[in-house]
C-alpha cells in the first residue's frame, strides 16, 4: 500500500511539472523561417544568364552600426538554407557566416532612422559563382509597397515582405530581376556595443 502511495505521489509530481513548465524553443526553432529569393539574369556582362533560386530555412538578425562608418544603424537580416544550431549562432555573433552560407544565402539590410523606421533596404543574393547586391527600396513609395508589414522592438523583428527589383528593359549593361518573399518573426541581437 505504501509503495502505491509513493507511485501516486511521484505520478502527480511528474504530471504537475508538465502542466506548469514553460515551453522552450531549441536554437534551430528560434531562428526557423522560410523565405524565397529568385534571380533572373537576361542580359549581363558579368553575371551568368539564366534563373536561380534560394529557398531558405532560417534567419539571423543583428542590430548593427557597421555601415556608413557607424553613422547609421541597421538591421542585418541574413537568410540561410540550413537551420541555425548553437554552434552556428555563436559564429554568427562573431560575424562569421562562412560555414553556414556555403550553399548560398541572402541578406536584407534595413537602414533605420532615429525612430527605427526604414529609410532604405539593400538585398544581397549569393549563390556559388554569383553575388548580386542592389538597393531594392529607397523612396517612400517602394518602402510602403514592399516593407510596410514591419515591426522592430529592439528584441524581435517581425517582417513580412514580398517584392521585386528590376533593371529597366532599356538598360545597356544588364537586365535582371531580383525578387524576394519573406515572413519572419525572430530575435534580434544588438551588435552596436561591440
Amino acid at each position: 500500500m505504501r509503495v502505491l502511495g509513493i507511485i501516486a505521489i511521484l505520478s502527480c509530481c511528474a504530471f504537475a511539472t508538465e502542466i506548469y513548465s514553460e515551453p522552450t524553443l531549441s536554437t534551430a526553432q528560434a531562428f526557423q523561417t522560410s523565405a524565397l529569393f529568385n534571380l533572373v539574369v537576361q542580359k549581363s556582362k558579368v553575371l551568368s544568364l539564366g534563373k536561380s533560386r534560394l529557398e531558405t530555412k532560417s534567419a539571423f538578425v543583428t542590430y548593427t552600426n557597421e555601415f556608413f562608418a557607424g553613422k547609421t544603424n541597421a538591421l542585418k537580416v541574413q537568410f540561410f538554407t540550413q537551420p541555425i544550431v548553437e554552434e552556428a549562432k555563436a559564429k554568427l555573433l562573431r560575424d562569421d557566416n562562412r560555414e553556414i552560407s556555403r550553399g548560398g544565402y541572402a541578406a536584407l539590410v534595413l537602414f533605420l532612422d532615429a525612430r527605427n523606421q526604414i529609410w532604405q533596404v539593400n538585398l544581397t543574393y549569393v549563390i556559388p559563382g554569383t553575388t548580386v547586391v542592389r538597393t531594392v527600396a529607397s523612396n517612400r513609395e517602394e518602402l510602403t509597397k514592399y516593407f510596410s508589414d514591419y515591426h522592430f522592438d529592439q528584441n524581435r523583428l517581425r517582417l513580412k515582405s514580398k517584392g521585386s527589383y528590376n533593371t529597366g528593359p532599356d538598360s545597356k549593361e544588364e537586365i535582371i530581376t531580383l525578387s524576394w518573399d519573406t515572413d519572419l518573426d525572430v530575435p534580434v541581437f544588438d551588435q552596436t556595443k561591440k
